[in-house]
């Protein structure tokens, strides 16, 4: 068996490369979030400390905001790049 090279489409999203254009345009969503993101660290001395999390953190509300970014995010790139069919 040989090692071949071979090229191949790749996405760039959320600063690493991807294979599909939904991961990467989740990367990419979730970068987003990240940077709007105040979580807090409360340190309790000799006892640890805990993360306080932000509303961005929520299950419920980060799986709605996660679809609608993604689904805007590969909108935007089919419509900045249509396929050229032959």
């Amino acid at each position: 068996m040989t090692v071949t090279s071979s090229q191949a489409v790749v996405f760039k999203g959320g600063g690493r490369r991807y294979l599909t254009l939904k991961s990467a345009c989740k990367a990419e969503a979730r970068a987003l979030i990240n940077t709007r993101c105040d979580c807090e660290y409360m340190d309790h001395g000799s006892m640890g400390g805990e993360w306080l999390t932000c509303w961005h953190h929520e299950e419920e509300r980060n799986a709605v905001l996660m679809r609608r970014l993604t689904g805007g995010y590969m909108r935007r790139y089919r419509a900045q790049n249509p396929r050229v069919k032959p």
